[in-house]
């Protein structure tokens, strides 16, 4: 098996050949403000170049060389970078304020950096699975290809499951979204665009202060709240707010696996008459037993 990372978002595959064209033509003019928009963005993130190479997984040398406009980044870098500074690859070219910045944070148009499972021969997706015992790693380690390794994988052939987009398998803990039992596992779809997700729809959000939730969601990102309102299925549990900077990944869910029966909401009449087969079914038994003595 080994790790592929897909850099999704809402532009089309021409426009990263666009990208690509306006990286590879980088001029000495260009080279130099690309180096102080990078340096300007890490600093308002409050980041050290160490903590932004980290993230990145290149060495610090090779960011301070990007900086001071002495190395000219390969595109994945870019695209990395412009993905946990929150920005557009536009906007690292041509400088961006601090009110654009904003604006990414909250409509949802961020670029996504997505680590997928794959099949050596085949190049095809596997379906990870993210327990509940891994839950804490998956916040840190969501988009390192390292991390992903680790998790199960398999494959599941059946139409329902697309061969164009990626799913992922979180098992979830709790009765807010009951009647799901806790320990079942969400089948869900990866969502690049926040602002297609809502609807009241049940998805699988990855939040950076509650962990990997199963909620409902709201959309109100266009709205002044600019917010996704999230909506539990069991009613003991309110709504509650997330603002789009504390979430790193949205999945849409399709289907689920519980290893637990639900139980059934009989009627009275059908109690009472469950109740009295089960009771002939024992005078039965007790019959036969006595017979046989």
């Amino acid at each position: 098996m080994k790790i592929n990372q897909i850099y999704l978002g809402t532009f089309s595959f021409a426009l990263l050949h666009l990208i690509a064209k306006q990286f590879k033509n980088m001029s000495n003019t260009s080279l130099p403000l690309f180096a102080k928009n990078l340096k300007s963005l890490r600093k308002a993130k409050g980041w050290t170049q160490q903590e932004l190479a980290d993230r990145m997984g290149i060495k610090r040398a090779a960011l301070g060389a990007y900086e001071e406009g002495r190395s000219e980044p390969r595109l994945a870098n870019v695209l990395a970078m412009a993905d946990l500074l929150g920005v557009s690859t536009d906007a690292m070219m041509r400088g961006v304020n601090a009110k654009e910045i904003q604006e990414n944070r909250t409509n949802g148009h961020r670029l996504r950096v997505l680590t997928v499972p794959v099949n050596n021969e085949t190049n095809e997706e596997h379906v990870a699975v993210v327990p509940v015992r891994a839950a804490a790693g998956y916040l840190e380690g969501y988009s390192d290809p390292d991390f992903v390794q680790t998790l199960p994988t398999f494959d599941l052939p059946i139409p329902e499951v697309s061969p164009y987009r990626t799913y992922r398998l979180f098992q979830i803990e709790g009765d807010s979204m009951l009647p799901i039992p806790s320990g079942s596992y969400i089948l869900a779809s990866f969502e690049p665009d926040w602002n297609h997700s809502g609807g009241m729809r049940p998805y699988i959000v990855v939040t950076r202060n509650d962990g990997i939730v199963f909620k409902r969601i709201e959309n109100r990102l266009d709205t002044d709240h600019e917010d996704f309102r999230m909506i539990s299925d069991n009613p003991d549990y309110p709504p509650y707010a997330v603002q789009p900077d504390q979430i790193a990944e949205v999945w849409r869910a399709q289907a689920y696996l519980a290893f637990d029966w639900p139980t059934p909401a009989f009627s009275g009449m059908e109690r009472i008459q469950g109740t009295l087969d089960a009771l002939r079914q024992e005078i039965g038994s007790m019959k036969g037993e006595v017979s046989n003595n």
